[in-house]
């Protein structure tokens, strides 16, 4: 049996997202989509994806593998102090979703969202919608 995890993750959406230390504040599906909201120390971040074919949630402590073994969040691991979302290529959930549906749907690919607690797998055939808001500051009020 072959263990050894072929996955690349590859930081997504660098050009909009801020580098920080993010924790899940939600996620919520209804007839608009999958909706994942994201908290850092100086913004929030909304990751909306139209459809998906599959949704996971983990326990960063679970995904213990995944922590050890893709080189690509290697420093992210050591301080969760980063990007919060990455495409995986060579993906065991797509091979997964390949396999359960009989082969149907091979043209997806996987959404990570890492953060402090937890891990987010999405699966969709179409990119998510991102944007950003600036937290204000408590001093303000």
């Amino acid at each position: 049996m072959d263990f050894e995890m072929k996955e690349i993750w590859k930081v997504y959406r660098d050009d909009i997202i801020p580098i920080g230390k993010y924790e899940v504040i939600s996620v919520s599906q209804d007839y608009e989509g999958t909706k994942v909201v994201l908290e850092g120390n100086e913004c929030s971040v909304e990751i909306l994806f139209g459809s998906v074919d599959s949704l996971r949630i983990t326990d960063e402590g679970r995904r213990l593998r995944t922590y050890n073994e893709v080189e690509s969040i290697q420093e992210y691991r050591t301080n969760f102090n980063g990007l919060p979302l990455y495409t995986v290529e060579n993906s065991e959930f797509v091979e997964w979703i390949a396999k359960e549906s009989a082969g149907f749907y091979t043209d997806s690919t996987h959404y990570a969202i890492m953060t402090i607690d937890d891990i987010v797998d999405i699966v969709a055939l179409f990119p998510p919608e991102v944007s950003v808001k600036p937290i204000a500051d408590s001093n303000d009020i």
